[in-house]
């Protein structure tokens, strides 16, 4: 079995991980990656506003600012591109993709290991629901499969992030429960199936990056 792609994420970029989320709605992982770089970019920018620059400023950190000011001015052009794409598209097609991967997560905890692709699968299920309730972009099991194909391996991150929306309370950190998800989705296989539901070698994985 495969090994995971692993991204860390420090304390500020951890207070953002909405726009991170945004970032892997991207279809394809060379776009998630760039995006993540992008979101690393936004988040100092972020930072930076509220940062007084002055003689207090070492010079190190304000010849940095300079040195990275056109690297920042690109990145914030193409995270306007970005957003654009996750709102238009992106954005539906990830939230098809975690309400699947809440599907299966519910399959396996209840030892049913249920297929996705079988009739009366999980994928056929998400259809049925959707025709039911209306949802736009997910009654067509061709295209769920086109979805779940291309965002599967990082529903794990939006999934954490709802559940603790939902659960204030809970102890959990959501990188913790992140990955917590993605180890299950990547260990577990539906019922006669040779593969896990989800590859490890086409998820990404986020960990809390602690230090200065």
């Amino acid at each position: 079995m495969g090994n995971s792609m692993q991204i860390p994420l420090n304390g500020p970029e951890c207070e953002c991980l909405g726009l991170f989320r945004m970032a892997i709605s991207e279809e394809t992982d060379e776009e998630r990656l760039r995006a993540i770089q992008v979101i690393r970019h936004e988040v100092v920018s972020l930072g930076l506003e509220n940062f007084p620059i002055g003689k207090s400023s070492s010079n190190e950190f304000t010849r940095w600012i300079a040195e990275t000011a056109r690297e920042r001015y690109d990145a914030a052009h193409e995270f306007g591109e970005i957003a654009q794409r996750y709102e238009g598209k992106n954005e539906r097609h990830l939230n098809i993709a975690e309400y699947i991967g809440k599907r299966v997560w519910d399959s396996i905890q209840n030892e049913k290991f249920q297929g996705l692709h079988t009739p009366s699968g999980i994928l056929e299920q998400t259809s049925d629901y959707a025709r039911k309730m209306g949802i736009r972009g997910a009654r067509d099991q061709s295209v769920l499969r086109e979805i779940w194909g291309k965002h599967r391996g990082v529903v794990h991150l939006g999934m954490a992030m709802d559940f603790c929306e939902d659960h204030p309370g809970t102890t959990w950190h959501v990188l913790q429960l992140a990955e917590t998800f993605r180890a299950g989705l990547s260990s577990n296989y539906p019922q006669n199936a040779p593969s896990p539901y989800v590859d490890p070698d086409v998820q990404l994985s986020f960990f809390y990056l602690s230090g200065p």
